[in-house]
């Protein structure tokens, strides 16, 4: 089987501490925005500045190795205008600037697809076809054709607005991690069905494999109390749907007829409840799964009364890594997902793109962009100008006897510092990726023992041994995916009926599983969906889908 590889009040409410908290750090004058006398080009910009970037001292998100880079070897000086600390703070500021008239920053990444198209209808952003065709590198070229998708939240009418941020690919894709000390403790094997797996978690359920003497664990991690199941990743159940079709909760995956048809509905779905609901009745479940966020679902498994969580395999330094501090003995090890009852299995996907980079229509230096653009992604693609054994010695790694040293342990005993991630300081935020790029290296490296050719290889290969086996199972894994194919912005019938649905899909789903509703009262959730909005979103849904592929 193969699948498819996918407000007023808070304006008001926030208005007033945005605009006095933001930064005006570095608002600049119209001269700044032309060639400066040196022949350096201004480039203005605003981001978000979240916890996860750290700057050496001395340096901050206006002055540091990578804007000390740009200027000196590309002629490049990026002024950020302003911060916000996440996504929300940084969306309302845009519309806060939109509603004011306010000049938007030359370049700025945008992930929600919402002011995505509200900045597309405005005409304060430009398209980008000729600016690709003129300015773009054939190397960048060759990677836009090869993920087309990748630009459909940014299409309208047609003309592309936005260059795409690319995601991993399948870097937030799931697999299983179970506790293997607890597979020792019972001579267990490895689970490759659902039915091997049920065992498993009957033993971690009944046996006492934390030896308390106490019934206080529970078999598997679930969260369902952010998105209900129609997404996430830490405490996915995704997979447990992929073991019975092709679809999953939340996602709108390819039928039979080509069209996109949404997952939640699909009879396989059904399959995936009655299955959910059988371990709940077992006890293999959290009581109150259903309300948990991941963030306090995953402390059944940090805590050690969990055996088997499904997360992605960077989850394995956080938040699997915390386990160290509560359960020191425990051995916590990576596996594929299991199939169902007819052989199948799937696992929801990470689509190709987590956001877009919009330009201010009257920017003038898209040659500039596009130069800062494909220096960076040299890095990435091995056939870099600037980069030969990382990004920056000092930062990510340092020089010893004239080899660079990347082992974290060694560069903090050499250089007395912590190792900093100078990928945070890009305009990106990180450094730039390609789809599925860097699970398959590490498969490579995992299945092979090759030598890194490259810096960007070299950092691959120096992370933690159950880190790569990881990405090597979710690489090997890939014919499982099921994306979600719609990335655009909310329909219209989405802005007005999804909050219903959703709700409606969450109350049924969980009242299923809990046993408060009999399996097939799922059928009769079939219809009212469609009959209350599902079916207007769905025509709506595939008009778009036939828009941005014309």
């Amino acid at each position: 089987m193969k699948k498819r590889i996918v407000h007023s009040f808070l304006v008001g409410l926030l208005a007033v501490g945005i605009l006095t908290a933001c930064s005006q750090e570095g608002s600049t004058t119209e001269d700044e925005t032309n060639t400066n006398e040196d022949g350096t080009v201004t480039i203005t910009t605003a981001r978000t500045l979240d916890d996860g970037t750290v700057f050496k001292d001395g340096e901050d998100v206006h002055d540091n190795v990578v804007t000390r880079w740009a200027e000196e070897e590309l002629g490049i000086k990026f002024v950020t205008e302003w911060t916000q600390p996440n996504d929300e703070q940084f969306n309302t500021q845009l519309r806060l600037m939109m509603s004011s008239g306010e000049k938007l920053p030359d370049v700025f990444q945008v992930n929600d697809t919402a002011i995505k198209a509200d900045l597309l209808a405005s005409g304060l952003v430009m398209p980008v076809d000729e600016a690709i065709e003129t300015y773009a590198s054939p190397r960048l070229k060759q990677l836009f054709e090869q993920f087309p998708q990748a630009f459909y939240p940014s299409t309208k009418d047609g003309v592309r607005y936005g260059i795409p941020r690319f995601s991993g690919g399948n870097g937030s894709d799931t697999l299983l991690w179970i506790r293997q000390d607890w597979l020792d403790k019972f001579d267990l094997e490895p689970p490759t069905t659902l039915e091997e797996l049920e065992h498993i978690m009957d033993v971690f359920v009944n046996e006492d494999p934390n030896e308390t003497g106490k019934n206080d664990t529970i078999g598997i991690t679930f969260a369902a109390g952010d998105y209900g199941f129609r997404g996430g990743n830490i405490a996915d159940s995704s997979w447990v749907f992929g073991a019975f079709g092709d679809f999953v909760p939340g996602a709108w995956s390819k039928g039979d007829d080509g069209s996109l048809v949404y997952g939640s509905i699909q009879p396989s779905v059904k399959d995936g409840l009655a299955k959910i609901h059988e371990w709940y009745e077992k006890g293999y479940l959290a009581t109150d799964f259903a309300i948990l966020s991941a963030g306090d679902a995953q402390e059944s498994f940090i805590s050690g009364r969990s055996g088997i969580m499904a997360a992605p395999p960077w989850a394995h330094g956080y938040p699997i890594g915390e386990m160290a501090q509560v359960v020191p003995d425990a051995i916590v090890k990576p596996f594929p997902h299991v199939s169902g009852p007819n052989g199948q299995a799937g696992r929801r996907g990470e689509g190709y793109v987590v956001g877009s980079f919009l330009f201010n229509k009257d920017f003038e230096h898209m040659d500039k962009f596009f130069e800062y653009w494909d220096a960076i992604y040299g890095y990435t693609f091995g056939e870099s100008d600037y980069f030969e054994y990382g990004l920056f010695e000092g930062y990510d790694y340092v020089m010893e006897d004239g080899e660079p040293v990347y082992d974290h342990a060694q560069f903090e005993e050499i250089t007395g510092e912590e190792v900093v991630d100078p990928g945070r300081y890009f305009l990106p935020t990180n450094v730039p990726t390609i789809p599925f790029e860097m699970y398959s290296l590490l498969e490579e490296f995992h299945e092979t023992g090759r030598e890194p050719k490259t810096g960007y290889e070299a950092g691959l290969a120096g992370r933690d041994p159950d880190y790569i086996e990881a990405a090597a199972i979710v690489n090997r894994q890939n014919d499982l995916r099921i994306i979600n194919e719609f990335n655009g912005p909310p329909t219209p019938t989405m802005v007005s009926r999804s909050e219903h649905l959703e709700r409606m899909e969450d109350e049924l789903f969980v009242d299923i599983i809990y046993g408060n509703k009999p399996l097939d009262a799922f059928d009769q959730f079939v219809e009212e969906w469609r009959q209350s909005g599902g079916e207007a979103i769905t025509e709506e849904v595939n008009e778009w889908y036939e828009s941005v592929q014309q």
